[in-house]
């Protein structure tokens, strides 16, 4: 077994967009299955070091990458292959056990098998070229609790006596993140760069409504993610510890870089 496959160690630019979470609804990030005291709440929202809510990166990155993959595999090939360059949306179970179980010389070979989704946002084996940090509120806010009923799932019916609190984040709270993109200088993942400016970030710049956190079916998750900053850095930028200016236009810059 060889590691994992790096083929953005040749960088083309750096991109690093500043977004901003709001909540459209409550929103839950559970913390799991954990013992409780008899006054706390029955499930807690997630909070960072000071007691602050947070949303896991790798939360965000996962709701990205469902919802790129959806819209993806939604479309017909043509299009796919026309607009995006994609020829292959992701790899089948048994490519990605092959690709996981490859040497580094075999993982080469078996690359271009992968698909686009599994190139932006990584699979075992190829580290991502995309990364997206914690998002943290940016104004101090008081956490709400709710109470619910458990249903059984086998009477359809609520279960007497049966009732559970339920910590969140209150609507219209706004949470920040960075999200950035070693854009690879290898031509061989063309179609990862298409996706990212032409698919992901043209809908960031817009406003991407998701769901996000746990409880969703009870009213809780609805969010908007919008790209407030775009900052591009050049190799040149990076080795000279130089800092350019934000990108004015963001519109402008998706479409010079999916010319």
């Amino acid at each position: 077994m060889g590691g994992n496959l790096y083929l953005h160690e040749k960088l083309r630019r750096k991109v690093v967009v500043d977004c901003i979470i709001e909540t459209e609804e409550p929103l839950h990030v559970g913390v799991g299955k954990e013992t409780l005291g008899v006054s706390e709440v029955d499930s807690p929202t997630m909070v960072d070091s000071n007691d602050k809510p947070i949303i896991p990166g790798s939360s965000i990155k996962g709701a990205l990458r469902a919802h790129i993959t959806r819209l993806l595999l939604s479309l017909d090939e043509s299009t796919c292959e026309v607009k995006f360059g994609v020829a292959r949306v992701t790899a089948g179970e048994e490519t990605l056990n092959k690709f996981q179980r490859a040497d580094i010389q075999e993982k080469m070979e078996i690359f271009r098998e992968l698909g686009v989704i599994d190139k932006l946002f990584g699979v075992s084996g190829y580290a991502s070229p995309l990364r997206i940090t914690d998002a943290t509120l940016t104004t101090e806010t008081r956490l709400t609790e709710r109470t619910h009923v458990q249903i059984d799932i086998e009477t359809d019916r609520a279960k007497e006596g049966r009732l559970f609190s339920v910590q969140a984040v209150p609507e219209k709270r706004k949470f920040g993140f960075k999200l950035v993109f070693d854009e690879p200088g290898d031509d061989v993942i063309a179609d990862v760069s298409a996706v990212f400016y032409g698919l992901l970030l043209k809908q960031l710049s817009s406003g991407l409504e998701l769901f996000l956190g746990g409880m969703k079916s009870r009213g809780y998750g609805f969010c908007t993610i919008k790209a407030k900053q775009v900052v591009s850095y050049s190799p040149e930028d990076l080795a000279l510890g130089e800092t350019p200016e934000p990108i004015r236009n963001i519109s402008e810059f998706i479409n010079s870089m999916i010319k």
